[in-house]
Order: structure tokens, then C-alpha cells, then sequence
């Protein structure tokens, strides 16, 4: 059964909300996001497939919530309801997919452009507003490379920034607007009457949850709910006992003097792993 919900004010911590929004309104609520984010003045010049192409019948099709180019950088969003390990390692697939992707279309590696990942994390702990992960080294910081960074920003946690009337959310005030309820987001305009961006995005989203039949499958979402946890349980299961395996499997060949090359061969252990077997 579909019910409607017309009590409710959805912000944009809902994907379908964020989708619409965002990627509507000649991208003017995206570009301050961007801004805010990377810290340079972006515009959207193309908005890309989301579409995770598979590679066989068994892998699931993937939809990432937004992908697009701007001037000098390619950008995937994904607002996640909460940062499981299981989220990071689907998040972490989406960049290195596209990363893959439009480097092998260049014609050379040497690409100006840059590639960025932003999560805009809701349910998260912790009183850090913004994560920035590189692939680096972890004794000389020395990145691996330069035009790849995921970007983590705690929603939950501007949101009490703005709260205590903390100047530090003031760098984020087109981020923290997307996860204001209606009054929230009215007291915000009132705060700070000269931001059109605001403003406008106050009108968009009150047009938004007037006009537009938002409508829930409870039935549906229970049995995906149901159906996730399930694969998670037993995709960590799965891990777990081949994990067992390898490591039984090396603390026998270990007592049977095998070499290390040996162990890590038959194992695929690494070898600080084995050794911390020895």
C-alpha cells in the first residue's frame, strides 16, 4: 500500500528531495554547495549518468545521487542516513569507478581535472563538522595522488554549530540550509535577509512539499530494510569465517616452517599479518 505523506515537511536529507532540488533551479543551490565544499566558485556544466554500470548479471545496479561536471572538477554526492562500513565501502567503489572511468576516456593521465566525492553524512557522532581523505602516505602525508579527495561533512554536527550560534558553521551556511526543517529554515532567512541563495531555496523547497506527491511503499521499504541487513549480516559472516580460514590455514603452514612467499601466496594474507602469527 502507498501512503502519502502530506504532514510532513521532507528536507533535503531525503535522496529524492536532494535530487530534485539540487539538480533543478539552473543549478544555483548545487553551485553554493560546491563552493562551500571545494572552496573555489564552481558551476555545473553537465549533469552525468548516476547509473553504476556492472560488469556481470550477478552485480546489482547502482544509482550514486548525483554526478556532475563543473569547469575543472568531476563531483559525485551521496547523502547517506548514516556511514556504516558498508556505506564507505559502496561510497568508496562509486569514486573509483568514475575516477576509472573518465581517466581512461582522457586522452592522457596527465587530466587537469580533479575528482571529488562528497558525503553529506546524517546520524554521525563526533563534533568534527568536515573529513578529508586523500590516498597518502601515512608517515610523510605524501599524497598517492593529487586530483582525489573524498569529502565528509557531518550534517548532524553544523546543525548544533548553528544551533550554539557558532561562528564556524558561517563557511557552510549553503550546507547546513539543505537539512533544516521548515521553521528551522525560516528562522535561517530571517538571520541573514541579503542571501538570495536562501531565500530562494526557502520558496523552491515550500514549493516542493506543496505541489510534489511524495509517496512511501512502508511494505516495500521494510522488506529492503529487511533484505539489507540480511546481506550485510552474511557478507560480514562470509568475511569473518574466511578470515578464520586463512588464518588456521597459515598458523599450520607457519608450524610446518613454510616460507613466508609460501604462506602469503596460499593465504593472500599480507605478510605483517603472518608474521604477527609467528
Amino acid at each position: 500500500m502507498h501512503t502519502k505523506i502530506n504532514n510532513k515537511w521532507l528536507t533535503c536529507k531525503y535522496d529524492k528531495v536532494f535530487k530534485s532540488i539540487m539538480l533543478g533551479n539552473n543549478y544555483m543551490f548545487l553551485n553554493a554547495l560546491l563552493s562551500e565544499v571545494i572552496g573555489t566558485k564552481e558551476e555545473v556544466i553537465n549533469n552525468l549518468s548516476t547509473e553504476h554500470k556492472v560488469k556481470n548479471k550477478k552485480e546489482r545496479v547502482k544509482i550514486m545521487d548525483c554526478l556532475v561536471e563543473t569547469s575543472d572538477a568531476y563531483v559525485n554526492i551521496e547523502v547517506n542516513s548514516n556511514i556504516s562500513n558498508n556505506i564507505k565501502k559502496r561510497n568508496f567503489k562509486y569514486i573509483t569507478t568514475f575516477y576509472n572511468e573518465f581517466t581512461g576516456n582522457s586522452k592522457s593521465y596527465n587530466s587537469e581535472k580533479k575528482f571529488y566525492q562528497i558525503n553529506l553524512n546524517y546520524g554521525s557522532n563526533g563534533s568534527i563538522k568536515r573529513y578529508n581523505h586523500f590516498m597518502q602516505d601515512k608517515e610523510e602525508n605524501k599524497k598517492y595522488v593529487d586530483n582525489l579527495q573524498i569529502v565528509e561533512i557531518n550534517m548532524d554536527y553544523l546543525k548544533k554549530l548553528w544551533y550554539a550560534k557558532d561562528e564556524k558553521v558561517n563557511e557552510y551556511i549553503h550546507v547546513l540550509m539543505l537539512c533544516l526543517e521548515k521553521e528551522e529554515l525560516a528562522e535561517l532567512r530571517n538571520e541573514r535577509k541579503d542571501d538570495e541563495i536562501i531565500m530562494a531555496y526557502e520558496k523552491a523547497m515550500n514549493k516542493m512539499n506543496e505541489d510534489f506527491v511524495f509517496t512511501w511503499d512502508y511494505e516495500k521499504d521494510n522488506e529492503m530494510l529487511i533484505n539489507t541487513i540480511k546481506e550485510d549480516a552474511e557478507q560480514e559472516g562470509m568475511e569473518k569465517g574466511m578470515k578464520k580460514q586463512q588464518i588456521e590455514m597459515a598458523k599450520n603452514l607457519i608450524n610446518k616452517k613454510m616460507s613466508l612467499d609460501f604462506i602469503q601466496e596460499v593465504t593472500n594474507l599480507s605478510k605483517i599479518q603472518i608474521q604477527k602469527l609467528m
